[in-house]
């Protein structure tokens, strides 16, 4: 059966499981626990952690406001890809674990070099002038309700959420050898669609993740 939405997804659990007695709150309790993963960050298949998907890359362009050091993370942010200034001296700011940016720390007021994240971003140095910048981003998983029936993943790798759930479901009733089956297949599920995201991460290096939205 096609799956193509939050209701589509809860009949297809309780269909290939073959369960009839699950309820809502148990179905609920399933897509959940498989947003938890879906959310985390991508591993390859035949690593030990159980990664998650990225979707296609987004990009937001705008102004550093000089005096201002740190700058508003989109809505739908999930983790950094690049973040460049593009005027005309065009450079790409280097991601810093937020400790490290504490140490490379300017006083006064410059051109920034390095960011953070944390629920925003931070600079090194409080902007000494208007920068226009692009910042390439992975976004978020939006998760399924009722009210928000359907999102990027689901509308392009249902399969990655029924999998995920259909784990969850097999340890709920305590069939670890189906749990575990279907565990693998989400992993290639996942792992394949995340492509892409591996080769940027070789290209680019360190990236960072918005701090409420690191792995659970």
């Amino acid at each position: 059966m096609a799956i193509a939405n939050y209701s589509e997804l809860k009949s297809a659990i309780s269909d290939w499981t073959a369960r009839s007695d699950f309820t809502t709150s148990n179905l609920n309790q399933f897509i959940d626990l498989a947003e938890r993963y879906l959310k985390r960050v991508p591993v390859p298949v035949e690593a030990p952690e159980i990664g998650g998907i990225r979707g296609n890359i987004q990009r937001q362009t705008g102004t550093l406001t000089a005096g201002t050091a740190t700058l508003a993370l989109p809505t739908d942010f999930q983790e950094i890809y690049r973040f460049t200034l593009t005027g005309d001296a065009f450079s790409v700011l280097r991601f810093l674990a937020p400790n490290q940016l504490s140490i490379n720390h300017r006083s006064g007021s410059g051109k920034p070099a390095f960011f953070t994240i944390s629920d925003v971003i931070e600079f090194e140095v409080t902007p000494d002038s208007n920068y226009a910048f692009e910042l390439s981003y992975y976004p978020m998983v939006t998760g399924l309700s009722d009210s928000n029936t359907t999102n990027w993943i689901i509308d392009n790798y249902p399969d990655a959420y029924l999998t995920a759930s259909l784990y969850h479901a097999y340890r709920f009733l305590q069939d670890f050898q189906s749990a575990q089956t279907y565990l693998e297949q989400y992993k290639q599920v996942v792992w394949s669609a995340s492509e892409t995201y591996s080769i940027a991460r070789t290209s680019q290096g360190s990236v960072g993740i918005k701090t409420d939205s690191a792995n659970p």
